[in-house]
């Protein structure tokens, strides 16, 4: 047989022909490939495996975790009950006195106080309710997060091997405040004062409610005459027809409540000085005109009258003063017309001849000037005028024409001027009342006020086991063998999967996605069913209503429960005390400045162990930081990892409780809602303590094995 040189010197062997490959050499390559396939794969598996009990572990903090988040929703829930119950009964008596001052709305104001007062009761029974049903959920907290964290890991024992699984967690801090002293907000001293006084406001406002309708017909009557019954005849028809007054001078009012004597008297002066401007000399013969002279006299003395007029009105009281036109002569003489020496007089034989004006034909020789006083002083002395027949009635029935029928001016001025002093008179009665429940319910409502800005003191502020985190340590006690379920020729059988521990930590964050606000909301507003008929328990079920959205919205949600509240009766009076009291109330409530509460819904997440074990200062805390220090330092810890951690959990379980949950409190609101606020933990599957206690024995012997010490103990 020839062989064949190669270039290289290299001759063909087992391995590789002149083609660089043999058959032998296939395979082997194959066997070798197989191998590290079967071997990685089966690596890949056992990693896995040995992995799974870090997830395990994740799984049981947030499962324990979960129930601390669980717990604060309860914890927040009771915290919007006292916050709503301080509002609704802060907003009820601010209702019951705004209707004290509403004499149609006094049954209404009786029966608000009654609920206020029961909302007070309530408050304070639920508040210790609460404060004892959530301090025993806090002390059954750790051991009912334990237990779940011990049921999760259970419940993990399928993955890529078989396990037993064991786990335990510890809340921190482990220990929380006791809940129970009830501050003193000022609520009770406030209502106590408002039910003392609250009577008298109702007979004060009766009172003063009688004197303000004379008041308010009184002052009906007066828009009527000047300008409310246009375009019958009024001060306003007239102004307009006989002075032709334009609009910007002479003015409509639609309503009595937009009207004021002002009104009236201004109009009064516009029209005097448009008919003294516009005057001129009328008449054929020497007596028509006289009349006219004496007419323009008039509107001279009337203009010169109203200039000293005034009207001052404001909520606290009424002054005015509007000045009787005369209409004869008996009034005339105690006017300045009588005493003016304003008239001619010109001899006429032995004796004398008053005028009405120079302008007369009789008057061509003036002596002097007299008054209608000299007139009538020295009647003998005088004789009339043929031309002008100037009397002393000349001026005064000047008006009387007009004053008495219902065309003239005067008319209407005088009656109107007559309802001025009417109304005058009454509010002399109606104001001092008005004042004096002013006097009494201000001081009431500020205590309210003061109530408000102490809103946030009478609340709950659970700061329960687990508030900075858990931690928990699992272990799967299972020992597999490497190779089961997986035999092959490629890879060793019989090495054993021993023991694996893990720990992890988990802390609660907000979750941006939904609302702890809403879910107290939607907890609560199941209770507020109208329990009974009526305006007052209608307005209360409705407050309470808009007032649950206080805990989210605060001051806005506070607003509008008032509104709603002010909307369930009228607050109009005639004294106009129901509508300043509701002003008043609303003021008080805008002012409070009522914040949000901290309504953020938590979500546990995972966390680095270190960081949740720092925040707590139990010695469960400083000895697991204390081991995980030594075993970084690569010395021999005087206690191992989970030593402390199971201490800790143990002595938890004794605190456990039987069943999935129980009655925290009980809410029961005076208009008839009523609702239980329930913690439901989620122990509830039958584990009871005991079982818990032979689970964490076994743990412990698991935790010494794999740690390969029992120096823990």
């Amino acid at each position: 047989m020839m062989m064949h040189k190669r270039g290289d010197g290299s001759r063909p062997g087992l391995f590789r022909d002149e083609r660089g490959i043999t058959t032998v050499g296939m395979a082997t390559a194959l066997f070798v490939s197989l191998a590290l396939i079967f071997s990685g794969a089966q690596l890949y598996r056992v990693h896995s495996a040995a992995a799974e009990v870090q997830e395990v572990a994740d799984a049981c903090a947030l499962a324990a975790d979960n129930e601390v988040a669980g717990f604060q929703v309860v914890a927040n829930t009771c915290d919007a009950v006292c916050l709503s119950l301080t509002l609704l009964s802060v907003t009820l008596y601010g209702l019951g006195l705004v209707a004290a001052c509403v004499p149609p709305a006094e049954s209404v104001s009786v029966k608000l106080i009654d609920l206020a007062q029961k909302t007070v009761e309530k408050r304070s029974q639920f508040f210790d309710l609460a404060c004892q049903g959530l301090n025993a959920a806090q002390r059954a907290l750790p051991a009912v997060a334990s237990y779940n964290a011990l049921r999760v890991a259970q419940a993990n024992d399928d993955g890529a091997m078989v396990g037993d699984h064991l786990g335990a967690a510890v809340l921190v801090p482990d220990d929380f405040p006791e809940l129970g002293e009830a501050p003193d907000d000022g609520l009770a001293e406030a209502g106590s004062a408002i039910t003392g006084e609250v009577q008298a406001v109702r007979e004060a406002a009766r009172e003063a409610e009688e004197a303000a309708k004379r008041a308010n017909a009184a002052k009906e009557k007066g828009f009527l005459e000047d300008c409310g019954a246009d375009p019958a005849y009024c001060m306003r028809e007239r102004a307009a027809s006989l002075a032709e007054l334009p609009e910007s001078q002479n003015p409509d009012y639609s309503s009595v409540d937009a009207w004021s004597f002002s009104v009236a008297l201004e109009r009064a002066r516009a029209y005097y000085q448009k008919r003294l401007s516009d005057w001129h000399i009328e008449g054929r013969g020497a007596e028509e005109q006289a009349d006219s002279v004496i007419r323009k006299r008039f509107y001279q003395y009337a203009v010169d009258e109203l200039a000293d007029a005034y009207v001052h009105e404001s909520e606290m009281g009424f002054s005015a003063y509007l000045p009787h036109l005369f209409r004869n002569t008996d009034e005339m003489r105690s006017t300045a017309l009588y005493t003016e020496a304003a008239y001619p007089i010109t001899a006429e034989g032995n004796g004398w001849v008053m005028h009405a004006w120079s302008g007369c034909p009789q008057a061509a020789a003036i002596v002097r000037y007299g008054s209608v006083a000299d007139l009538e002083a020295e009647r003998s002395a005088f004789v009339k005028c043929p031309a002008c027949q100037f009397v002393p009635s000349s001026v005064g029935s000047v008006a009387a024409a007009s004053t008495s029928i219902g065309n003239g001016f005067e008319n209407h001025y005088e009656l109107m001027r007559q309802a001025c002093e009417e109304y005058q008179e009454a509010r002399q009665v109606a104001d001092p009342l008005t004042q004096k429940v002013r006097e009494k319910v201000q001081p009431l409502l500020e205590a309210l006020k003061g109530v408000l800005g102490n809103a946030g003191s009478f609340r709950i502020h659970a700061q329960p086991p687990g508030s900075d985190g858990v931690v928990a340590v699992v272990v799967d006690q299972a020992q597999n063998v490497t190779s089961e379920g997986f035999e092959n020729a490629f890879t060793g059988g019989g090495e054993l999967l021993g023991t694996r521990g893990a720990f992890s930590a988990a802390t609660t964050i907000e979750d941006g996605r939904e609302s702890a606000g809403a879910v107290v909301t939607e907890t609560l507003a199941a209770f507020g069913n109208d329990g009974g008929i009526g305006a007052a328990v209608s307005a209360a079920s409705g407050v309470w209503m808009s007032l649950l959205r206080a805990y989210e919205d605060g001051q806005s949600a506070l607003e509008d429960a008032v509104e709603q509240g002010l909307g369930s009766f009228s607050q109009g009076t005639a004294s106009g005390l129901g509508k300043w009291a509701a002003r008043t109330l609303e003021d008080i409530t805008k002012a409070a400045g009522l914040e949000p509460a901290d309504a953020r819904c938590l979500k546990p997440v995972i966390l680095n162990t270190e960081y949740v074990a720092r925040a707590g200062g139990s010695t469960v805390c400083v000895g697991f930081l204390q081991a995980k220090e030594a075993a970084r330092a690569g010395s021999s810890p005087s206690t191992s990892f989970a030593g402390a951690l199971l201490q800790g959990a143990v002595h938890a379980s004794g605190e456990g409780f039987a069943g999935d949950g129980f009655e925290v409190a009980r809410v029961e609101l005076p208009f008839g809602g009523n609702g239980s606020l329930e913690w439901r933990a989620a122990s509830g599957d039958g584990l009871a303590a005991a079982a818990a206690d032979a689970a964490y024995g076994a743990l412990e012997d698991a935790v010494a094995g794999a740690l390969g010490d029992r120096s823990w103990k």
